[in-house]
């Protein structure tokens, strides 16, 4: 990445000492080009010095500011202010709006900040109101008495960026000129795409696109001048004031909507046809409808800041505080909070990621010595509703009580949450590009509830193509037995069942027990209709590996029920390549559908960990990859998400009568 693109980006700018520029760099890229390639930050300091070169400020860890709370955003800022002002010698007055997510009180978070100017797409001025003529000079913008000045970037200049003839951009520029010379045209180029210029370009110039264009414009002195933000705001001051409301760019504010409503916009956009201006009428969505859209979104932001909470309770010693404030920080990276042309939240890694770093905030929140292990009520997703948060030594386990299913498993030694799984969502692609995709009825999370229609196979659950007898994983489970010094649990749901005779009333206990680094759930199906009730009852279990690869991920199966015994054999499986005393089959991610299973491990090779799913009684148990089809520059990524293991058990229980069944789930080093 560094020899591709932003070595040769920034040897161009360098090599035009007389044309001033404004760059932004993340503080987290900084940091590793400062030690991996300080030949480079060295340049942008001669550059900085020269005053060819304006660096922009912005949130070190490149967050949306309108997600994470304002005491992070001012110290985000100031974070990277300071290491900007300390490694180049000047503190930057203007600042860098991640995906020109707005909302209208960062305008005084920013000017708290020492933040004069910013940037905001044409959208944004269109949405406030202004007209396309007006998109010549940047206004003001105001929260509580703060002001700082906006300076918008004209989107369709920049998307001729690279893929059209510099003269003729230079010839869009002109037509923009105001009479009064005081017009300024921003334009935004992300220096990601310098490596794929050659690949899009016209076949009338080769990839050397911005060396020419930027050479071009230096020669039209007549009627443009090539300035920075700062230079322009020294000798002219904004006077037309705007209000922007929250919204961002313009496919932002699409992507933030569900299939129907994106179907919606994109018809009504095409039957009126009009200009740019009309666009400011039909402005989309809005960012947090992230966190409605997508459960996983909302329950990283739950977690990010539920962590923050816990960071700011520390008190009395700051070095502590600063070391849990900066995984925080860490963790508040946008990329896996929502979904767009980049991916975002569907690829794994950028969510595990951010999970790794709150946990491990959350770890340096608890003082040795002192953190007692308690299970507490609190409403963790902000849905209205308490969930139960069990924390432990050794791991945290959080339950709701929609569906009485378990929603986040943290291995506190080796931080990773073993619940975050993404579900297969539908998008509008799905349907443009006439993929099969299959979708998710359900959250994928742990211990949710099942029960089959007769003869349902595991082709017909893993394609949704099967019937549920009753969806008790919609169904709001009371609380029957909490303590909070204690390790228990206990959830109950009343249900119906349809049978042939009708429907049945069913009552679900579902008992859970935390121990160690240990899960266990003991469920009772009784059966309170005055006839027997048979069926087939299971229990769906989802779990997240960064990967289903053989280098990262081993499955074992065992008829033994014992997970210690278990583990013995793969252990001497292992050693000698032969287990003479334990039945052991080694199986991959693959869907397959495996009879008297008492213990199944997985063997977590990236974090040198093993996950142990066992059964009181072997059992039947249907085996399954979660697999999300989604987009990712213009071409769909199948992307491995998890594992799904569902034992499956046949009931036949009196009236009046109860079925027990039990599984648990341990984790320990390999």
């Amino acid at each position: 990445m560094y020899q591709r693109i932003y070595k040769p980006f920034l040897r161009v700018l360098y090599n035009l000492p007389n044309v001033p520029l404004t760059l932004q760099y993340s503080g987290t890229l900084l940091t590793w080009l400062d030690s991996n390639h300080s030949e480079f930050t060295d340049v942008l300091g001669e550059m900085v010095q020269r005053k060819q070169l304006e660096l922009l400020g912005g949130g070190f860890w490149d967050p949306v500011f309108s997600l994470i709370p304002r005491q992070d955003s001012l110290g985000q800022i100031e974070g990277l202010t300071t290491f900007l002002r300390k490694r180049f010698g000047k503190r930057p007055r203007g600042a860098w709006i991640t995906e020109h997510v707005w909302e209208p009180f960062l305008a005084s978070t920013l000017k708290n900040s020492g933040i004069e100017h910013i940037f905001l797409d044409d959208h944004h001025f269109r949405v406030a109101g202004l007209y396309s003529e007006e998109l010549v000079k940047p206004c003001l913008t105001e929260d509580q008495g703060k002001i700082v000045v906006v300076f918008p970037v004209r989107r369709e200049l920049e998307e001729h960026i690279g893929v059209t003839p510099p003269e003729q951009v230079l010839e869009s520029i002109r037509n923009l000129a105001t009479d009064d010379g005081d017009g300024v045209v921003s334009m935004m180029y992300d220096g990601r795409r310098y490596a794929n210029v050659s690949e899009n370009s016209h076949p009338d110039y080769d990839d050397r696109w911005l060396e020419r264009f930027l050479t071009l414009a230096q020669k039209e002195s007549e009627w443009l001048t090539l300035t920075s933000p700062s230079q322009y705001l020294r000798t002219r001051q904004p006077r037309k004031r705007a209000y922007f409301p929250a919204t961002s760019h313009d496919d932002m504010m699409l992507w933030t909507l569900n299939p129907r409503r994106q179907r919606t916009l994109l018809h009504v956009r095409s039957v009126l046809n009009g200009s740019d201006e009309d666009d400011g009428y039909l402005a989309g969505g809005f960012f947090r409808d992230f966190l409605t859209r997508y459960p996983e979104s909302n329950m990283l932001y739950a977690k990010m800041q539920y962590a923050h909470v816990l960071v700011n309770q520390i008190r009395g010693d700051k070095y502590r505080k600063q070391a849990a404030r900066e995984e925080l920080w860490k963790g508040q990276s946008h990329t896996a909070y929502w979904h767009g042309a980049a991916g975002g939240i569907y690829h794994n890694h950028l969510r595990k990621a951010v999970y790794r770093s709150l946990i491990e905030a959350e770890k340096v929140t608890r003082e040795k010595g002192i953190f007692i292990p308690s299970i507490v009520s609190v409403d963790y997703d902000m849905d209205g509703l308490d969930e139960y948060l069990y924390q432990g030594q050794e791991m945290n386990a959080y339950v709701h009580r929609e569906g009485g299913r378990l929603v986040e498993l943290d291995y506190l030694p080796e931080p990773w949450n073993y619940m975050d799984v993404m579900s297969r969502h539908m998008e509008r692609y799905h349907e443009e590009l006439g993929d099969d995709t299959v979708f998710d009825r359900y959250t994928r999370r742990s211990f949710i509830d099942h029960f089959f229609t007769p003869g349902t196979t595991i082709r017909q659950f893993d394609s949704m193509q099967y019937v549920e007898r009753a969806e008790v994983y919609n169904c709001l489970f009371s609380i029957e037995e909490y303590n909070r010094t204690g390790n228990h649990l206990t959830l109950v749901c009343n249900f119906e069942i349809e049978t042939d005779a009708g429907p049945q009333a069913m009552r679900l206990c579902k008992r859970y027990h935390f121990e160690g680094s240990t899960v266990s759930v003991e469920v009772t199906l009784e059966n309170r209709s005055s006839s027997v009730l048979r069926g087939t009852y299971g229990c769906e279990l989802n779990l997240g590996f960064v990967s289903d690869q053989v280098d990262a991920l081993r499955v074992h199966v065992f008829s033994e029920a014992d997970p210690a015994l278990a583990r013995k054999a793969l252990l001497r499986r292992t050693r000698t390549q032969q287990d003479p005393d334990t039945p052991h089959t080694e199986i991959g991610p693959a869907r397959q559908a495996l009879s008297a299973v008492g213990t199944v491990i997985y063997e977590d090779l990236i974090n040198r960990l093993d996950l142990a799913v066992s059964f009181r009684d072997p059992v039947e148990v249907w085996s399954t990859p979660v697999i999300t089809h989604s987009m990712h520059e213009n071409h769909l990524d199948n992307i491995y998400q998890g594992s799904s293991l569902i034992p499956v058990w046949e009931f036949e229980i009196d009236p009046g009568a109860s079925a027990v069944y039990a599984v648990s789930v341990k984790i320990s080093n390999s």
